[in-house]
């Protein structure tokens, strides 16, 4: 999405898009040991466009 993707980033409370690490250090947790204890929760990984 280039320059758009950019733009509606740049909208958000993060202001910019995310690294592609960060999102998988959100799928890595809910897939490991750590995450073992939390059930039927939404965990946004979103730079913060759902907190606003």
């Amino acid at each position: 999405m280039g320059e758009d993707l950019d733009g509606l980033a740049a909208q958000g409370p993060a202001g910019r898009p995310p690294d592609p690490a960060e999102i998988a250090a959100a799928i890595a947790y809910l897939a490991g040991d750590e995450a073992g204890f939390v059930h039927g929760a939404i965990l946004p990984v979103d730079g913060g466009r759902t907190a606003v």
